[in-house]
Parts: C-alpha cells; structure tokens; sequence
C-alpha cells in the first residue's frame, strides 16, 4: 500500500480491494504506475490499454504475464506468482507482493524499454511458434 502510494492517487488502494484484488483494479495499478512513472510505456497497445476491453480470460492472463515479465526482466528477480490465480483472485498475498514488485520496479528503474522490447519479442516468438501437433491417436486393437 505504501510503496504504490506513493506513486499513485488512483485507484485507491484499500484493504478490501488489496485482499482479493479484481482484474480491473490492477490494470487500473499498472496503468496509473506508467502514467506517473512511465514504467513499462509501450508494452500494451490497442484494446489492451481499456480494462473494458479485456474481458476473457486468455487477454486477462496474457496482460497480466507481460507486465510480471517486464518487472521480472527489469529488476533482476524472479517473481512467485501465478497469473491463473491472480485472475481468479486467489493468492492475493503473492499478488501484492507483485504490486510492491512493480512499485520497486517503477521507481528504481528509470528506463525499461530493454525490458518492454525483451517480453515483446519474446511474445512475438510465443505467438509465431505453431502449437505442438495433436497427438497421435491410440492404435486399434
């Protein structure tokens, strides 16, 4: 609460939201954060700059990753978090504890394009790379 406080005005950062924190109020964290910091500018584009737009949860998961990268990548440490909780708002402590991530990340990294560029080309490279083929099926007895 303290370290994105002091970054932030909105949304507000209440104890109730912070226990079980929605999607939209941490897009509302990250967006804020790069508003005011100008953490991780460039890493989202288009509809996922509206919280209204990302509303299945692939986009939810897909947003979620970038910036737990980005964060990851910029400041040199591994972050334990699952983003498959995080959207269905369980392990709100391994969340927070992102957000304060994110926080240390915004204020002590002043340039983060390396990072931005690095989880976008490796997004790029997810995206290009063909599922794996089905398996065969059983034989026949």
């Amino acid at each position: 609460q303290a370290a994105l406080g002091a970054i932030i005005r909105r949304p507000k950062l209440t104890p109730a939201l912070l226990q079980k924190p929605p999607f939209r109020f941490l897009h509302d964290i990250v967006t804020e954060t790069t508003k005011a910091t100008g953490f991780a500018d460039g890493l989202y584009e288009g509809d996922e700059l509206q919280s209204a737009k990302i509303k299945d949860k692939d986009s939810k998961l897909n947003y979620l990753t970038k910036i737990i990268k980005c964060v990851e990548i910029a400041t040199g440490s591994t972050i334990q978090i699952r983003p498959g909780k995080v959207v269905a708002g369980l392990e709100p402590e391994n969340t927070n504890a992102f957000l304060q991530m994110l926080a240390t990340a915004a204020t002590t990294c002043p340039d983060s394009s390396a990072a931005v560029s690095q989880v976008l080309a490796s997004a790029a490279s997810e995206a290009a790379t063909p599922p794996p083929a089905p398996p065969p099926p059983p034989p026949q007895p």
